[in-house]
Protein backbone atom coordinates (compact mmCIF):
# COMPACT_ATOMS: atom_id res chain seq x y z
CA UNK A 1 0.00 0.00 0.00
CA UNK A 2 1.47 3.34 -1.06
CA UNK A 3 1.89 5.85 1.72
CA UNK A 4 3.38 9.31 1.86
CA UNK A 5 5.15 8.82 5.18
CA UNK A 6 6.88 12.19 5.09
CA UNK A 7 3.58 14.05 4.84
CA UNK A 8 1.85 11.85 7.42
CA UNK A 9 4.62 12.30 9.96
CA UNK A 10 4.75 16.05 9.39
CA UNK A 11 1.03 16.57 9.84
CA UNK A 12 0.89 14.34 12.89
CA UNK A 13 2.72 17.20 14.58
CA UNK A 14 0.22 19.89 13.56
CA UNK A 15 0.01 22.08 16.64
CA UNK A 16 -3.71 22.79 16.34
CA UNK A 17 -3.22 26.50 15.73
CA UNK A 18 -5.77 27.77 13.23
CA UNK A 19 -4.50 29.07 9.91
CA UNK A 20 -5.43 31.89 7.55
CA UNK A 21 -6.31 31.12 3.93
CA UNK A 22 -5.08 33.73 1.47
CA UNK A 23 -6.78 34.26 -1.91
CA UNK A 24 -3.63 33.16 -3.77
CA UNK A 25 -3.53 29.94 -1.75
CA UNK A 26 -6.90 28.70 -3.02
CA UNK A 27 -5.68 27.86 -6.52
CA UNK A 28 -2.41 26.51 -5.09
CA UNK A 29 -4.44 23.98 -3.11
CA UNK A 30 -6.12 22.84 -6.30
CA UNK A 31 -2.84 22.53 -8.20
CA UNK A 32 -0.91 20.62 -5.51
CA UNK A 33 -2.69 19.81 -2.24
CA UNK A 34 0.45 18.13 -0.86
CA UNK A 35 2.62 21.22 -1.20
CA UNK A 36 -0.23 23.33 0.19
CA UNK A 37 -0.62 21.13 3.27
CA UNK A 38 3.10 20.89 3.97
CA UNK A 39 3.39 24.67 3.70
CA UNK A 40 0.30 25.89 5.54
CA UNK A 41 -0.25 23.03 8.00
CA UNK A 42 3.26 21.64 8.32
CA UNK A 43 5.14 24.93 8.31
CA UNK A 44 7.64 23.92 5.60
CA UNK A 45 8.87 27.00 3.77
CA UNK A 46 8.71 26.75 0.00
CA UNK A 47 11.55 28.16 -2.09
CA UNK A 48 11.18 31.82 -3.13
CA UNK A 49 12.06 32.11 -6.81
CA UNK A 50 13.68 35.01 -8.57
CA UNK A 51 10.56 35.83 -10.58
CA UNK A 52 8.42 36.05 -7.44
CA UNK A 53 11.05 38.19 -5.72
CA UNK A 54 11.09 40.63 -8.64
CA UNK A 55 7.31 40.88 -8.46
CA UNK A 56 7.44 41.58 -4.72
CA UNK A 57 10.03 44.32 -5.25
CA UNK A 58 7.91 46.02 -7.92
CA UNK A 59 4.89 45.86 -5.62
CA UNK A 60 6.88 47.60 -2.88
CA UNK A 61 7.95 50.41 -5.19
CA UNK A 62 4.45 50.92 -6.60
CA UNK A 63 2.94 50.99 -3.11
CA UNK A 64 5.31 53.75 -1.97
CA UNK A 65 4.55 55.96 -4.98
CA UNK A 66 0.79 55.51 -4.74
CA UNK A 67 0.92 56.48 -1.06
CA UNK A 68 2.81 59.61 -2.04
CA UNK A 69 0.18 60.39 -4.70
CA UNK A 70 -2.61 59.86 -2.18
CA UNK A 71 -0.93 62.29 0.22
CA UNK A 72 -0.26 65.00 -2.38
CA UNK A 73 -3.11 64.46 -4.81
CA UNK A 74 -0.61 64.37 -7.67
CA UNK A 75 0.53 61.40 -9.77
CA UNK A 76 4.21 62.27 -9.92
CA UNK A 77 5.86 58.86 -9.87
CA UNK A 78 9.60 59.15 -9.22
CA UNK A 79 11.11 56.32 -11.25
CA UNK A 80 14.56 56.73 -9.67
CA UNK A 81 13.06 56.31 -6.20
CA UNK A 82 11.06 53.33 -7.43
CA UNK A 83 14.21 51.64 -8.73
CA UNK A 84 15.97 52.24 -5.40
CA UNK A 85 13.01 50.85 -3.45
CA UNK A 86 12.79 47.78 -5.69
CA UNK A 87 16.50 47.08 -5.29
CA UNK A 88 16.27 47.42 -1.52
CA UNK A 89 13.36 45.00 -1.46
CA UNK A 90 15.33 42.42 -3.45
CA UNK A 91 18.31 42.67 -1.11
CA UNK A 92 16.03 42.26 1.90
CA UNK A 93 14.36 39.21 0.39
CA UNK A 94 17.66 37.60 -0.55
CA UNK A 95 19.03 38.10 2.95
CA UNK A 96 15.92 36.63 4.55
CA UNK A 97 15.04 33.80 2.15
CA UNK A 98 18.17 33.13 0.05
CA UNK A 99 16.34 33.51 -3.26
CA UNK A 100 16.78 30.66 -5.72
CA UNK A 101 17.42 32.25 -9.10
CA UNK A 102 17.06 30.59 -12.50
CA UNK A 103 20.15 29.61 -14.46
CA UNK A 104 21.96 32.73 -15.68
CA UNK A 105 20.15 34.99 -13.21
CA UNK A 106 21.30 36.51 -9.94
CA UNK A 107 20.56 39.46 -7.68
CA UNK A 108 22.10 41.85 -10.20
CA UNK A 109 19.98 40.68 -13.14
CA UNK A 110 16.90 40.66 -10.91
CA UNK A 111 17.59 44.28 -9.96
CA UNK A 112 17.77 45.24 -13.63
CA UNK A 113 14.49 43.43 -14.35
CA UNK A 114 12.80 45.16 -11.43
CA UNK A 115 14.05 48.53 -12.71
CA UNK A 116 12.47 47.82 -16.09
CA UNK A 117 9.28 46.77 -14.35
CA UNK A 118 8.82 49.91 -12.28
CA UNK A 119 9.60 52.09 -15.30
CA UNK A 120 6.98 50.22 -17.33
CA UNK A 121 4.40 50.57 -14.57
CA UNK A 122 5.02 54.31 -14.35
CA UNK A 123 4.79 54.77 -18.13
CA UNK A 124 2.08 52.31 -19.20
CA UNK A 125 -0.24 51.99 -16.21
CA UNK A 126 -0.06 55.09 -14.01
CA UNK A 127 -1.27 57.57 -16.70
CA UNK A 128 -4.48 55.58 -17.16
CA UNK A 129 -5.13 54.86 -13.47
CA UNK A 130 -6.81 57.25 -11.00
CA UNK A 131 -5.16 57.91 -7.66
CA UNK A 132 -6.50 55.22 -5.31
CA UNK A 133 -8.23 55.69 -1.99
CA UNK A 134 -6.17 52.85 -0.49
CA UNK A 135 -3.31 50.53 -1.40
CA UNK A 136 -2.17 47.25 0.12
CA UNK A 137 -5.28 47.16 2.30
CA UNK A 138 -6.03 43.91 4.14
CA UNK A 139 -9.56 42.51 4.31
CA UNK A 140 -10.68 39.48 6.28
CA UNK A 141 -13.72 37.27 6.83
CA UNK A 142 -13.95 35.06 9.92
CA UNK A 143 -14.73 31.39 9.21
CA UNK A 144 -16.33 28.71 11.37
CA UNK A 145 -13.89 25.86 10.76
CA UNK A 146 -11.79 23.80 13.19
CA UNK A 147 -8.62 24.42 11.17
CA UNK A 148 -9.15 27.81 9.51
CA UNK A 149 -9.66 31.04 11.42
CA UNK A 150 -10.18 33.43 8.55
CA UNK A 151 -10.07 34.11 4.83
CA UNK A 152 -7.83 37.14 4.41
CA UNK A 153 -5.99 38.99 1.67
CA UNK A 154 -4.27 42.27 0.85
CA UNK A 155 -5.57 44.18 -2.17
CA UNK A 156 -2.94 46.10 -4.14
CA UNK A 157 -5.15 48.94 -5.37
CA UNK A 158 -8.58 50.22 -4.30
CA UNK A 159 -10.53 53.11 -5.80
CA UNK A 160 -14.14 54.14 -5.22
CA UNK A 161 -15.48 51.22 -7.27
CA UNK A 162 -12.47 49.25 -8.49
CA UNK A 163 -9.86 46.85 -7.16
CA UNK A 164 -6.71 45.90 -9.02
CA UNK A 165 -3.85 43.48 -8.59
CA UNK A 166 -0.35 44.08 -9.94
CA UNK A 167 1.02 41.02 -11.79
CA UNK A 168 4.49 40.61 -13.24
CA UNK A 169 5.37 37.93 -15.78
CA UNK A 170 7.34 37.19 -18.93
CA UNK A 171 4.15 37.05 -21.00
CA UNK A 172 0.95 39.06 -21.19
CA UNK A 173 -1.27 38.00 -18.26
CA UNK A 174 -4.12 35.61 -18.96
CA UNK A 175 -6.91 36.98 -16.78
CA UNK A 176 -8.58 33.58 -16.40
CA UNK A 177 -5.52 32.42 -14.46
CA UNK A 178 -6.31 34.94 -11.73
CA UNK A 179 -10.09 34.62 -11.64
CA UNK A 180 -10.34 32.74 -8.35
CA UNK A 181 -7.89 35.00 -6.55
CA UNK A 182 -9.41 38.24 -7.82
CA UNK A 183 -12.95 37.07 -7.15
CA UNK A 184 -12.03 36.33 -3.55
CA UNK A 185 -10.51 39.80 -3.24
CA UNK A 186 -13.83 41.19 -4.48
CA UNK A 187 -15.75 39.10 -1.92
CA UNK A 188 -13.45 40.23 0.88
CA UNK A 189 -13.57 43.90 -0.10
CA UNK A 190 -17.36 43.94 -0.38
CA UNK A 191 -17.77 42.15 2.95
CA UNK A 192 -15.66 44.94 4.44
CA UNK A 193 -17.75 47.76 3.04
CA UNK A 194 -16.01 48.51 -0.27
CA UNK A 195 -17.85 48.83 -3.58
CA UNK A 196 -16.37 46.68 -6.34
CA UNK A 197 -17.81 47.15 -9.81
CA UNK A 198 -14.55 46.44 -11.63
CA UNK A 199 -11.72 43.99 -11.02
CA UNK A 200 -8.51 44.71 -12.91
CA UNK A 201 -5.14 43.11 -13.55
CA UNK A 202 -2.35 45.65 -13.89
CA UNK A 203 0.12 43.51 -15.78
CA UNK A 204 3.81 44.28 -16.19
CA UNK A 205 5.33 42.06 -18.86
CA UNK A 206 9.09 41.71 -18.39
CA UNK A 207 10.24 40.78 -21.88
CA UNK A 208 12.92 42.27 -24.15
CA UNK A 209 10.75 45.34 -24.60
CA UNK A 210 8.65 45.50 -21.41
CA UNK A 211 5.05 46.64 -21.62
CA UNK A 212 2.15 47.21 -19.28
CA UNK A 213 -1.47 46.11 -19.64
CA UNK A 214 -4.66 46.98 -17.79
CA UNK A 215 -7.05 44.06 -18.17
CA UNK A 216 -10.56 43.69 -16.79
CA UNK A 217 -11.61 40.43 -15.20
CA UNK A 218 -15.15 39.10 -14.83
CA UNK A 219 -15.42 37.62 -11.32
CA UNK A 220 -17.05 34.21 -10.82
CA UNK A 221 -18.32 34.30 -7.25
CA UNK A 222 -20.03 30.90 -7.32
CA UNK A 223 -16.89 29.15 -8.56
CA UNK A 224 -14.62 30.88 -6.05
CA UNK A 225 -16.92 30.08 -3.12
CA UNK A 226 -17.08 26.44 -4.22
CA UNK A 227 -13.28 26.26 -4.25
CA UNK A 228 -12.98 27.77 -0.77
CA UNK A 229 -15.69 25.51 0.62
CA UNK A 230 -13.97 22.47 -0.89
CA UNK A 231 -10.82 23.31 1.05
CA UNK A 232 -12.80 23.87 4.24
CA UNK A 233 -14.59 20.53 3.87
CA UNK A 234 -11.31 18.67 3.38
CA UNK A 235 -9.77 20.40 6.38
CA UNK A 236 -12.71 19.35 8.54
CA UNK A 237 -11.98 15.74 7.57
CA UNK A 238 -8.29 16.30 8.33
CA UNK A 239 -9.24 17.64 11.77
CA UNK A 240 -11.36 14.57 12.50
CA UNK A 241 -8.27 12.34 11.97
CA UNK A 242 -10.48 9.69 10.35
CA UNK A 243 -8.57 9.78 7.04
CA UNK A 244 -4.79 9.71 6.60
CA UNK A 245 -3.32 13.07 5.52
CA UNK A 246 -1.69 11.55 2.45
CA UNK A 247 -5.10 10.46 1.17
CA UNK A 248 -6.49 13.96 1.62
CA UNK A 249 -3.48 15.88 0.33
CA UNK A 250 -2.08 14.28 -2.79
CA UNK A 251 0.75 15.60 -4.92
CA UNK A 252 0.59 16.70 -8.53
CA UNK A 253 3.78 16.09 -10.49
CA UNK A 254 2.12 17.36 -13.68
CA UNK A 255 1.87 20.93 -12.38
CA UNK A 256 4.04 23.30 -14.41
CA UNK A 257 5.73 24.57 -11.22
CA UNK A 258 6.63 21.04 -10.05
CA UNK A 259 10.39 21.64 -9.90
CA UNK A 260 13.17 22.05 -7.37
CA UNK A 261 13.29 25.69 -8.48
CA UNK A 262 9.87 26.39 -7.02
CA UNK A 263 9.19 23.75 -4.38
CA UNK A 264 11.28 22.87 -1.34
CA UNK A 265 9.43 19.53 -1.08
CA UNK A 266 10.47 18.38 -4.56
CA UNK A 267 13.63 16.40 -3.65
CA UNK A 268 11.75 14.01 -1.34
CA UNK A 269 8.27 14.08 -2.89
CA UNK A 270 7.12 10.52 -3.64
CA UNK A 271 5.00 11.76 -6.54
CA UNK A 272 8.27 12.81 -8.20
CA UNK A 273 10.89 10.45 -6.80
CA UNK A 274 8.75 7.36 -6.17
CA UNK A 275 8.30 5.50 -2.91
CA UNK A 276 11.24 5.48 -0.52
CA UNK A 277 13.00 2.16 -0.08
Amino acid sequence: MARDNELNKLLENWDGEKITIRPSAVDSFMTCPRQWAMTFLGGVRSIPGGRAAIGTSIHAAVEDEWKMAMATGVKDFNVTSMKDRAEASLVEQDQEFDIKFDLGEDLSTATMEAAKGVTTFAEDIVPFTPIPIAVEERYSIALANPVVERLSGTVDYISSDTIADVKTSKRKPVVASYNTQQTIYKILAEENGRTVNHSLIQGVVLKARPEGHILELEPDVAKAKFAVNTILDILEVFYSQKVRPDVLFRGNNKHYLCSDKYCAMYPTCPYVQGASK
